[in-house]
């Protein structure tokens, strides 16, 4: 599903949810396992797998949503953290038809 860069920002618990639907493609589960994980708490991921959830948002939502400096392990470590970062970044991110590629 690849959708248009959107004008309003998702909110943080909007993005938690993206995150935990891409997140239970990666790891091949159904989106209820991760949520009943994540009941009352916070889900933890692997760096790894918060690179490809990112890279995958920024497809859907149309928007460059993280920066190199961004992607340092200890903001990458939850579901929260990660909700927390893109809701953060969202507002100012450049669409990604007008992103410089080197």
């Amino acid at each position: 599903m690849t959708t248009t860069a959107t004008e309003t920002s998702p909110t943080t618990p909007e993005l938690a949810t993206a995150i935990v639907t891409v997140l239970a493609e990666i790891r091949q589960v159904t989106v209820a396992e991760l949520e009943a994980e994540r009941t009352g708490g916070d889900l933890e991921m692997a760096s790894p797998e918060a690179v490809a959830v990112i890279a995958t948002l920024e497809h859907r939502f149309g928007r460059s949503l993280a920066q190199v400096d961004d992607l340092e392990p200890e903001q990458l470590t939850s579901v929260a953290n990660l909700a927390n970062l893109l809701h953060r970044r969202f507002p100012t991110a450049a669409p990604l038809s007008t992103r410089v590629e080197s």
